[in-house]
Parts: structure tokens; C-alpha cells; sequence
């Protein structure tokens, strides 16, 4: 009995698992969606890397890496939103 639970289980993750994927297969973002997305990350990584640069005697060197590795990843994501 327990072997048959089990299998049962098995199969409902199974077909819940193949519903998502086409449920993500169908969806589709709209252009303004993508849009604003886009300017969203590219606006947040504009305003890291300035304030990276612009700060430089204020902020230690590791910071000042980290925020411009934070900026161009920001800007990353906005090309992928656009692309994707």
C-alpha cells in the first residue's frame, strides 16, 4: 500500500511540475511591461555606478568595487529583461 502513496505522489508532482512549464512557456510580458523593466534596472544601475564614481575619496576602494559590481549587474539584468 504505502509503494502505490508513493507512486500516486510521484505523478501529481510530475503533472504539477509539466503544468508550470507550460503555463511559463504561454506567459508573455507585454512591451511597456518589458519597457519599464528595462528602464527600472538600467535607471538603478546608472545611479550605483555614479554614486560609485563620484564619491571615490569618501568610499573605501572594496566598496567602491563592490557598488560598480552591483551597478553593471543591475544593467545586466535590464539587457536580459529586454532580451528575454
Amino acid at each position: 500500500m504505502p509503494s502505490e502513496k508513493k507512486s500516486s505522489v510521484l505523478t501529481n508532482d510530475i503533472k504539477d511540475e509539466t503544468t508550470l512549464q507550460n503555463q511559463r512557456k504561454e506567459y508573455k510580458d507585454c512591451l511597456s511591461c518589458r519597457l519599464i523593466g528595462v528602464a527600472t534596472f538600467m535607471g538603478l544601475g546608472t545611479y550605483t555606478l555614479y554614486h560609485s564614481f563620484v564619491h571615490k575619496p569618501k568610499l573605501s576602494r572594496g566598496y567602491r568595487f563592490g557598488l560598480t559590481l552591483v551597478g553593471i549587474g543591475f544593467m545586466q539584468v535590464g539587457v536580459f529583461r529586454l532580451l528575454n
